[in-house]
């Protein structure tokens, strides 16, 4: 794994509350911020933080958020992505980092800093309360063999069905 010395920055790019590239369920939300399906490529988020002040342009801002490597598209049906918010989410292998805005001690968010996503990453939030983010990210030539390992160990506790991500 060798840093190209890129860094790209991701911030506040869900603008709507039904943004496209997402599902929906109960109270839920999976929503698609960044795509790179370049071949022997990873990118290793740095940092996740809450981006902007808490009221913006009318809309209160999103309190609490995960990041996470899973697809929108992965599920078939809202139902299933329903089923799968409350009761695998929390439990996902996909899911790189989280941040809440009330968390009392420390830092208001928690971050797996070894993870390496390698091609997707969206966000779960409570549905019909636009997150405000920014994400920053490195990028990384991987070579096939790591590529296959960030891969496996992205759907390692999946619930879904082998060979959809």
């Amino acid at each position: 794994m060798k840093r190209t010395g890129r860094r790209l920055t991701l911030s506040n790019d869900i603008n709507a509350v039904i943004p496209a590239k997402s599902i929906a369920a109960l109270d839920y939300r999976l929503t698609t911020i960044f795509e790179d399906d370049r071949e022997n490529y990873g990118w290793k988020i740095v940092d996740i933080k809450m981006f902007g002040p808490l009221q913006v342009t009318g809309f209160v801002q999103q309190q609490s958020w995960m990041l996470m490597s899973i697809r929108p598209e992965s599920f078939e049906t809202a139902g299933e992505f329903g089923v799968w918010a409350v009761d695998s989410q929390p439990y996902d292998n996909s899911l790189i980092g989280m941040f809440n805005v009330s968390w009392a001690q420390g830092s208001p968010y928690s971050l797996r800093t070894e993870h390496v996503a390698t091609n997707h990453l969206s966000l779960f939030y409570v549905n019909g309360r636009i997150p405000y983010y920014n994400i920053t990210l490195e990028e990384y030539e991987i070579t096939s063999s790591e590529e296959i390992m960030f891969k496996i160990k992205e759907t390692s506790q999946s619930l879904n069905k082998i060979g959809e991500q």
